[in-house]
């Protein structure tokens, strides 16, 4: 067991016990089905609380009917009471804590226009239009605030009506109708709502009291808040919530606060990426101690990733109890393995953010590190299926990246003898690219993840090997794996110009695709020259890295994009409110909406996509293409028909985001 002392003991959060200090916090999961809990949520809750977790907190369900869509699950319901029953029953058989968070949507989450037989305004306490949709809310009157607090109270017993543990209302993130009245970024009232930070609070307060009228001391009652918008003086600012916590806790109403930050319009903060130091909200939780004291638990949240660190919070009085959310998102079973010295088994969190991502697709829940994550009722712990020895196969396993790496650990576990080749003399395939690159550390820790797999199931690895298909006949395999990868092209092609097959220019020297370009400028951050176009239409983090990293060298750097966006991706997974303040800093200029005609020589031909005027780039050095990739798949075409089990997974089969390498990876480790 690791040696750890503060974060094993027990604490009373109001009448609530809990068996340790972590937990994971209140995270959307979009598994509902008609609004109520579904079997995929209890099994995904389950899991959790048989991995060890002390308390785990539901991700938003609706308090009221006011302020719903289709998206969550409803507690104000009494039709929802059974299925919470069976999610009690699930949790409480491994001795962990639940808690629901009450939930209400604001203006920045919604259009009011998801349930197609039920339109309705967003609700705001101000007319302050949001920011993500540009819709002017309609503003809360005293009947719908009355709506709201009787949901809260009716969903609270209905919590303890189906024999869980305590509700959270959510405060925080300017999400929530309740947390946008706290913000003065979105409180504009001048009545009892509205005012000073202290009477922004009267809304939370007036729902806690509704509560504890219908269910009393029955269950645990607390809040979640953003101790800090981000949003400089136009949000909540450290100062407005050191008043606000005193308010609140001077009610005696609330048994813990829950201390997160930033908001919809910081979500970059607010669900930090790897670019974001671990731990990074810790400061807020201590402050938010002090000023609490025993009047209350407070809780803290801001990628804290490892036991060490939350042992370290809980001793040095940062925080109560230390939530481990996206870290246990990644595994379930963080804190079993801990505490059974396993820690070398962890599925470490990597800050990818692909559950971010999927959250605001409102697609289910899954995590680009652990494919099992969303489908614990088929893939949970205990459901990989074991082959007893007559029936091992031998598995050849050709690529050490991502898919071919979790292939390799997956079969082996389930008893079949694989060797893996990779042609490298490091595992990793294209993420030993990223990883490389300014703030992308982060992906060394999924290469590591799957690695440290790998050697725990036994899984014969070897490196600096390239392998034919002469060479796999040979070896007399039952199954042949092609993981191979994919390549970057350096045509030129662009689906956007179906008509040509190349760009005109792209056979030049200077030319040259974003893999190549990341790999010499890695070597040598002069060796592109002093001025560099970047034509970039993945959407995807590798340019804007590379655009960093040469700028950084001291070239002039331009992305050329016919997105309206540059690097489109990074705003689903929250890196772009990183990396392009630290891209403008370093002079990087980016040009949307444009589209390259032509190459010539060092001059590019572009032109604005509507037509307007075309434009001239001369002087530049390097053109680095970022557009399409190909199957590495020779190898498989070669095998396919000449041997009876010949498979391809990850970019050899087609080349994608890496969520779907490693998901095809455990698919078929599962089935050979």
């Amino acid at each position: 067991m690791t040696e750890l002392t503060s974060v094993w003991t027990p604490l009373d959060i109001g009448p609530t016990r809990v068996k340790h200090r972590i937990m994971q916090s209140a995270h959307s999961l979009y598994f509902a089905e008609n609004g109520l809990l579904s079997d995929r949520h209890i099994a995904y809750y389950r899991e959790r609380a048989k991995g060890g977790t002390a308390l785990l907190v539901t991700g938003g369900h609706f308090a009221d009917a006011l302020t719903e869509n289709s998206f969550y699950c409803r507690v104000w319901d009494p039709a929802a009471v059974p299925r919470y029953a069976q999610l009690a029953d699930a949790v409480h058989e491994h001795d962990c804590t639940l808690f629901v968070q009450l939930f209400g949507l604001g203006s920045q989450h919604t259009r009011g226009t998801e349930l197609i037989d039920e339109f309705y305004p967003p609700w705001a306490p101000s007319a302050v239009p949001s920011l993500w949709t540009g819709d002017m809310p309609a503003v809360v009157e005293q009947e719908q605030i009355d709506t709201v607090i009787r949901g809260h109270a009716d969903s609270a017993e209905n919590v303890r009506a189906a024999g869980l543990d305590g509700v959270e209302i959510h405060a925080g993130h300017s999400s929530s109708l309740v947390g946008q009245f706290m913000s003065p970024a979105y409180n504009k009232r001048a009545d009892a709502y509205g005012g000073s930070p202290a009477e922004r609070c009267q809304l939370p307060i007036e729902i806690a009291d509704a509560i504890r009228a219908r269910v009393g001391t029955d269950i645990s009652v607390g809040i979640r808040l953003s101790f800090d918008e981000f949003k400089a003086d136009a949000g909540i600012t450290a100062e407005i919530s050191a008043e606000q916590l005193e308010t609140l806790a001077a009610t005696g109403l609330f048994d813990f606060f829950n201390i997160s930050g930033g908001g919809y319009d910081t979500l970059h903060i607010a669900v930090a990426p790897m670019t974001v130091d671990e731990g990074f909200l810790l400061p807020f939780g201590k402050r938010a101690k002090e000023i609490v004291g025993e009047r209350g638990r407070v809780f803290i949240v801001g990628r804290i990733l490892d036991v060490a660190m939350a042992d370290d919070a809980i001793s040095t009085g940062a925080a109560d109890m230390v939530a481990m959310t996206r870290a246990q998102i990644a595994d379930p079973f963080l804190v079993k393995k801990t505490r059974e010295g396993r820690e070398r088994e962890i599925i470490r969190c990597i800050g990818a953010n692909e559950c971010l991502a999927r959250n605001f697709e409102a697609n289910d829940l899954v995590c680009m590190a652990n494919p099992q994550t969303g489908r614990e009722r088929q893939w949970g712990h205990g459901t990989l299926e074991l082959v007893e020895p007559p029936e091992a196969k031998r598995v050849t396993v050709v690529g050490g990246g991502l898919a071919g790496m979790r292939v390799a650990s997956v079969a082996a576990l389930r008893g079949h003898e694989v060797i893996l080749y990779e042609r490298a003399g490091e595992l990793g395939g294209h993420l030993n690219l990223l990883r490389r690159l300014p703030t992308r550390a982060g992906w060394q820790v999924a290469i590591d993840n799957l690695v440290r797999a790998m050697d725990v199931a036994g899984v014969d690895v070897r490196l600096d090997t390239e392998i034919g298909s002469r060479d796999i006949t040979d070896e007399s395999a039952d199954s042949i794996v092609c993981a191979t990868g994919a390549t970057y092209d350096s045509t030129g092609f662009s689906p956007a110009r179906a008509e040509r097959e190349v760009m005109p220019g792209t056979e030049q020297e200077n030319v040259v695709a974003v893999d190549v370009a990341t790999a010499r400028a890695l070597e040598d951050g002069a060796a592109l020259g002093r001025r560099i176009l970047i034509i970039e239409e993945t959407g995807y983090y590798l340019p804007l890295g590379l655009a960093e990293l040469l700028a950084g060298a001291g070239a002039a750097v331009e992305i050329l994009t016919r997105k309206v966006r540059a690097g489109e991706d990074t705003m689903r997974t929250a890196e772009a409110g990183h990396v392009f303040p630290r891209l403008a800093a370093a002079g990087v200029k980016i040009t949307t909406e444009h589209f390259v005609e032509s190459i010539e020589g060092s001059t590019v031909n572009a032109y604005d996509i509507w037509g307007n005027s075309p434009r001239e780039i001369g002087g530049v050095d390097t053109i680095v293409l970022s557009m399409t990739r190909s199957p590495n798949d020779m190898l498989y075409r070669e095998l396919k028909g000449r041997l009876p089990d010949v498979r391809r997974i990850g970019d050899a089969l087609a080349p994608r985001v890496p969520l779907t390498a490693i998901y095809e990876g455990e698919e078929l480790g599962r089935r050979i």
